[in-house]
C-alpha cells in the first residue's frame, strides 16, 4: 500500500493538491477500495486499493470539512490498546464486552472565530 500511496500523492500534487495529509489519504483509501467478492473482511482486509479512484476522491473532496480529521480509538480495559486482537482460547468461550473510547481531533477546536463565540 505504501508504494500505491506514494503514486496517489504524486498524482494529487500534479493536480494542484499540495497539502494532502495522512488522515485525508487514509480516508480516501478506505472510501475507494474495491471489494473483490470475498465475503469475509478478515480474509481480504478492506478490499483492493484503486489508485485512480483514490486520487479522484482526494481531488474532489480536498478542503471540505471533515476530510482531515484524526480519530483516536482506544480500549481502556486493554491498557489503551488501539484495537482488539482476540487470540487466547479463554477469550473465545463466549461473548465479551469492551468499552471503546472514540476521540475525534478537530483542528478548529484550538482556536475560535468570532462567529463561534
Amino acid at each position: 500500500v505504501c508504494g500505491v500511496a506514494a503514486c496517489i500523492l504524486s498524482a494529487v500534487r500534479q493536480n494542484g493538491v499540495k497539502d494532502c495529509g495522512p488522515n485525508e489519504l487514509k480516508r480516501a483509501l478506505k472510501n475507494t477500495v474495491v471489494i473483490n467478492g470475498v465475503a469475509d473482511p478478515f480474509a481480504q482486509g478492506s478490499g483492493l486499493v484503486s489508485a485512480s479512484d483514490c486520487a479522484e476522491y482526494i481531488i474532489k473532496n480536498h478542503g471540505k470539512e471533515g476530510q482531515n480529521i484524526a480519530i483516536d480509538v482506544s480500549i481502556p480495559s486493554r491498557n489503551g490498546a488501539r484495537g482488539l486482537y482476540i487470540r487466547d482460547e479463554i477469550e473465545l468461550d463466549g461473548p465479551m464486552e469492551f468499552s471503546v473510547l472514540v476521540n475525534p481531533k478537530f483542528s478548529h477546536s484550538k482556536t475560535r472565530t468570532p462567529s463561534e463565540l
